[in-house]
């Protein structure tokens, strides 16, 4: 329920329901989708499955365990989540790590298919599996069993395990941890879980014995703390049969502990969380309300659920709405419900500042909060709002029966886990019609009144420590709530153009020319101002339509003097609006259209991207045209934007993260002066004037442009628009093509060091260049072998030596400007340990080139892309992107289809003689990061 309710939809649906709003009974319980099976076996272990077929031959699967890291005993703090990694590391049926390497060989990859994670109150184990073979999916359940009951725990793995997640604590400490920890016990003041955060302490993820970790496993995986969750394309019986047949021998404990909830206690008091950091790039004010996790069952619940939505949305629209001020009053605002613990839920007002902007950051929040309080909303913005909601959830029951698995099991665990109903999508889609026309706006005002109040209150203060900048103490925060009660505040006023959305209708052009690729199932139509148009009607999505349109030139055509105004020109356009409309007002008139576009331009290109839903097609249309004929120069806007980036870095310089990074960036371009860092320095050469000539020119010649549409549409009811607004497009003639900019990679070994940072922590990043022979089969051996290289590098660098959580390895290679490739090696890890992993990367990159990979890599490699490729094809995004790179390379776009040809040509050799070729030993970048001292 949750999922849908935070995408809100309508339609204006033509079955009846049995009841109407005046006599709907708002304690009626929400009954319980008929496609779902909901069991529970008799040691009291609970499972839900349910057939779904988008994904097609896959299946996902979760294992639900209710404990987490609040109930870790004083020496079991960070254990909870080293169960779940042991959990990969040996169970009664797989030895060591053959867990994930069965998944990988049969096509799964060790993070997006294979994962799991562990909380305050839960842990939960994932795995995606193809349904096409029976051994998979019967072994997958295997797994499950065994991390329910049969995890070994032996002694030298969990000695190797440590590493990882100490390097996993490691890599998550920084600014934002260390103030995380002076405010979380604030914030949960005198509950328990204000000292078990999931992560633990490092001196007990080190030292702890082993009798620790297997009396957590003992004490907390147990049947009736845990669920199954089945959803995919598969026979539910058969799946029910496997869940009893493996879930039955879990073993009820005699005397189980209390799986104990632990309250946050309420106070009448103001509590006070600051926090400041000499590595923080960023001040925030953030008020917490605590209130009583509401009910989720009931039809009343549901209604109130959308009341809330509705409040949230509108107040953000209103905070949304002083971004456009030339000193706008803060960087961001934001009005929020949820909750970070199962027993309280949290509503929270908070905005982002500039620095010493935390009082009038706070002051500006509060003071429209309480407009809301006082004077309520308007009838128009609530009508606009449920329009809003109405229409996304139309889009939502439109899709129903495309609707992604992991959707599905993400709403059976938060059943489980925290009761939240379980409808279905065609009772949910009648009863949001039923109760959202009926929500009167007095309903929604009242809601200002019990989410804000002065007991139960938190106020969190977050910024950099400086001379130059003064936390706000207790009282002088207090003050600014003080004085916003005594202010004189006067009502919104809500105001829209009545104009229509195209003032003059364009000039409609003609389709001139038309061929077809019948393999592909594309069309293309050239038109008359030169315009091509490439078409894939598909029916992946119901509703879905995407689209993108690329033009050659980019900001490679202008002066580097200009560079940073071409590089904004994008974003200050989209700030100013289009037409007659500024961009607030273009967001009110688009209010109930599910369409959008979004320009953009990069060193070589420049283009448009968006989506629409079929009924607002036509929107879509009208918004590119507008893109092209009447953006909007807005000075207003612009000050403010340039204002609100400036307060976005003014700190950047002292995260130790920026630094790194910046420093590869500008040794990868020879300091090149288009990659210079971003600094407020750099910001002041942004130029409305000079952005807006660049935009108009790079959008003023329609004629060399390539769009491509992909989605549920029929050609017939493209035609029309295609031919008004593409036809309609200026159009100058000009033959265009980008402009090499010389940005050249560094030559030779080059070795840095950035020493920044107070955090034990350092970061690797080796880089590997050269000349290349672009072209299909080098494309795909790069990038084979890269992938086969990270699963050797994960087996070395974090199993057997438990020196990092995660190491990264990928390629590129580009055709323009000019053709070469890339390969990046990057890892966290301590910072004694870092000479010690470079010089294993190193030996394995040799091992690679003399010996090659292993035939079990190699087939996992495989395995993978054709199983990645089985999902990609029925995928819009993947056809758009693809069409969009065979056009742009000018290669035949039928070779889409010739993909399992290259996996299949694949050989040990071509992997060994691509690590020859690419790994380069006299060629290579090396940055390292270590601590300020180290």
């Amino acid at each position: 329920m949750k999922q849908i309710l935070s995408i809100l939809f309508f339609l204006n649906f033509s079955f009846s329901i049995s009841f109407c709003q005046t006599s709907l009974d708002l304690n009626k319980e929400l009954p319980t989708d008929p496609k779902i099976t909901i069991g529970k076996l008799r040691n009291g272990l609970k499972y839900y499955i349910r057939e779904n077929k988008k994904p097609e031959n896959r299946a996902e699967l979760r294992l639900v365990v209710n404990a987490g890291s609040v109930l870790e005993d004083d020496d079991q703090r960070g254990l909870a989540h080293f169960v779940e990694h042991m959990a990969f590391n040996g169970t009664r049926n797989f030895y060591k790590q053959e867990i994930v390497d069965y998944l990988e060989s049969i096509g799964m990859q060790f993070g997006p298919d294979i994962n799991a994670y562990t909380s305050f109150d839960e842990t939960v184990y994932m795995l995606q599996v193809p349904t096409d073979s029976i051994e998979a999916v019967e072994t997958a359940f295997q797994i499950l069993e065994d991390w329910a009951h049969n995890i070994s725990f032996e002694e030298e793995e969990i000695d190797k395990e440590r590493g990882v997640v100490v390097e996993e604590w490691r890599l998550g400490r920084g600014a934002g941890a260390r103030m995380r920890d002076k405010q979380f016990p604030i914030l949960f003041k005198d509950s328990r879980y204000a000292e078990r955060l999931p992560i633990g302490k490092k001196e007990i993820l080190e030292t702890a014995p082993y009798n620790a970790l297997r009396r957590f496993y003992r004490d907390w995986y147990r049947p009736d703390l845990m669920a199954v969750v089945a959803v995919g394309d598969f026979d539910k019986d058969w799946i029910e049969k496997l869940i009893k047949k493996h879930f039955r021998r879990l073993r009820v404990l005699k005397k189980p502990r209390e799986r104990q909830v632990f309250p946050v206690p309420n106070h009448k008091e103001t509590l006070f969380a600051p926090a400041s950091d000499v590595e923080a790039t960023s001040s925030n004010i953030s008020i917490y309300y605590k209130h009583e996790v509401p009910g989720k069952g009931t039809v009343g619940d549901y209604r109130r659920s959308l009341i809330e939505a509705l409040y949230n949305s509108m107040l953000n629209n209103r905070l949304n709405e002083l971004l456009q001020n030339p000193e706008p009053p803060f960087l961001f605002g934001f009005s929020s419900q949820g909750t970070f613990v199962r027993t309280k839920s949290f509503y929270i007002l908070g905005a982002g500042v500039k620095d010493n902007g935390i009082e009038s950051g706070l002051e500006a929040v509060l003071t429209e909060a309480t407009r809301v309080r006082r004077h309520g909303f308007t009838e128009s913005e609530l009508e606009r709002q449920k329009t809003e909601m109405l229409r996304v959830f139309e889009q939502v029951y439109n899709e129903r029966d495309k609707t992604e698995s992991e959707q599905f099991a993400a709403e059976y665990i938060r059943n489980f886990l925290q009761g939240e109903s379980l409808p279905g999508i065609e009772y949910e889609y009648s009863l949001y019609n039923l109760l959202l026309p009926g929500i009167k706006l007095e309903g929604v005002n009242q809601l200002a009144q019990s989410l804000i109040r002065d007991e139960n209150r938190v106020i969190s203060v977050s910024t950099p420590e400086k001379e130059e900048i003064k936390i706000p103490t207790r009282e002088s925060i207090l003050a600014v709530f003080d004085r916003v009660n005594r202010k004189e505040i006067k009502p919104y006023e809500d105001t829209v153009p009545d104009l229509p959305l195209v003032g003059i209708p364009p000039t409609p052009g003609k389709i001139v020319s038309q061929e077809t690729i019948e393999k592909l199932g594309v069309t293309e139509w050239d038109l008359s101002n030169g315009v091509k148009v490439v078409l894939k009607p598909t029916d992946f999505k119901n509703d879905e339509i995407l689209f993108t349109a690329t033009s050659p030139g980019g900001h490679s055509l202008v002066p580097d003097k200009d560079f940073i105004a071409a590089a904004s020109a994008t974003a200050i356009v989209r700030e100013g609006g289009l037409g007659d409309f500024d961009k607030i007002a273009l967001q009110k008139k688009l209010a109930g259209k599910l369409a959008g576009v979004s320009p953009w331009i990069s060193s070589l290109q420049e283009g448009l991207s968006g989506n629409a839903s079929l009924k607002d097609l036509e929107t879509l249309f009208e918004l590119i045209y507008l893109h092209f004929t009447a953006p909007r120069k807005d000075n207003t806007a612009f000050l403010s934007f340039q204002n609100r980036m400036k307060g976005f870095i003014k700190n950047r310089h002292a995260s130790p993260q920026a630094a790194y990074q910046d420093t590869i960036r500008v040794t990868m371009s020879n300091y090149h002066h288009r990659t210079r860092p971003w600094s407020e320095e750099l910001l002041d050469e942004m130029n409305l004037e000079t952005s807006f000539n660049i935009y108009q020119d790079r959008f003023a010649d329609a004629g060399d442009f390539t769009f491509f549409f992909v989605g549920n549409f029929e050609l017939e009811q493209m035609k029309p628009l295609v031919q008004k607004y593409l036809g309609g497009l200026p159009s100058a003639n000009r033959k265009e093509s980008w402009k090499n900019v010389n940005i050249t990679t560094p030559r030779g070994v080059i070795e840095k060091e950035v020493k920044k940072g107070l955090e034990d922590q350092s970061r690797v990043t080796m880089i590997f260049t050269g000349p290349y022979k672009w072209g299909r089969r080098n494309n795909y051996e790069i990038n084979s072998m890269a992938r086969a290289f990270q699963i050797k590098l994960r087996e070395v660098l974090r199993e057997d030596l438990g020196g990092t959580y995660g190491v990264g390895v990928s390629a590129s290679t580009s055709r323009y400007p000019d053709q070469e490739y890339s390969i990046n090696i990057s890892w966290g890890c301590a910072p004694d340990r870092v000479d010690e992993l470079i010089k294993t990367v190193l030996l394995q990159i040799d091992s690679l080139q003399t010996f090659g990979t292993t035939e079990k890599n190699l087939n996992k490699v495989k395995e993978n892309q054709r199983r990645s490729r089985e999902t990609d094809l029925k995928e819009n995004r993947f056809w758009l992107s693809s069409l969009r790179f065979f056009y742009y390379h000018q290669r035949k776009p039928s070779q889409i289809l010739e993909y399992d040809q290259l996996i299949e040509n694949l050989t040990l050799k071509s992997v060994r003689r691509a690590a020859q070729k690419y790994f380069d030993a006299t060629n290579y970048v090396k940055v390292v990061l270590y601590p300020e001292g180290f």
